[in-house]
């Protein structure tokens, strides 16, 4: 009997075996679905996010306009007061960057100068993306100019001149410096501007000028 029982013992065992054993190519599947499905799920996500940016950069830039408008029609503290809000609310959009420039023009059209540069001076402290820093820096410099700091306008506008991707815009804002400089007294930085824009930019509309105020400086001596 113990032997009849013992065979029956081990006559069921691989049986019992076989009945709880996953085979590997059951296994493979639930991974490879595994997989397709984090994919599915991560591109939704990625949908999700991108569509939520766009969204995001159409409203702010119809806010930046509406702003705009008001600003256009005199209506200053409405322009600003909608820019300010803006700023807030979109805040990281290309709308929301360009709004803090705008915010300071009108500032500065509101005689708000000394506000606009400290405005201005933030704004360029946070490394801007660099297709707007020479507008910053050149209403930086005018800002600095109408508040009687001509040397550090003058270097604004420098700044200006090197952050500009366009040739004519770079000696323009050279002329610019020059002139600031001559205000702060500062002669050879003037010169130095001016033979930049006769040496850099020679077929710049700005290079005439250039010649004539580098010829005021030197008495005819280029």
């Amino acid at each position: 009997m113990a032997t009849m029982v013992e065979a029956t013992t081990r006559g069921q065992a691989p049986a019992e075996a076989t009945t709880t054993a996953t085979p590997w190519y059951r296994d493979q599947r639930r991974l490879i679905g595994g997989v397709v499905l984090a994919v599915l799920l991560l591109g939704l996500v990625i949908w999700a996010v991108w569509t939520s940016g766009r969204r995001k950069e159409e409203f702010a830039a119809q806010r930046l306009n509406q702003a705009r408008a008001a600003a256009e029609a005199g209506n200053l503290p409405l322009a600003s007061s909608e820019l300010q809000r803006l700023i807030e609310t979109y805040r990281g959009t290309d709308a929301a960057t360009e709004a803090v420039i705008t915010l300071n023009q009108v500032r500065m059209i509101n005689g708000q100068g000394e506000l606009a540069a400290v405005g201005l001076q933030e704004f360029l402290g946070q490394n801007p993306p660099e297709k707007y820093r020479a507008p910053a820096y050149g209403l930086l410099a005018t800002a600095l100019e109408n508040a009687k700091r001509p040397a550090e306008a003058a270097e604004a506008f420098r700044n200006a001149s090197k952050s500009a991707d366009l040739d004519y815009l770079k000696a323009r804002y050279l002329i610019d410096a020059g002139r600031a400089y001559r205000s702060a007294g500062k002669a050879a930085e003037a010169q130095a501007a001016y033979r930049e824009v006769i040496q850099k930019h020679p077929d710049a509309p700005s290079v005439t000028e250039a010649k004539v105020r580098l010829a005021e400086l030197t008495d005819g001596k280029m």
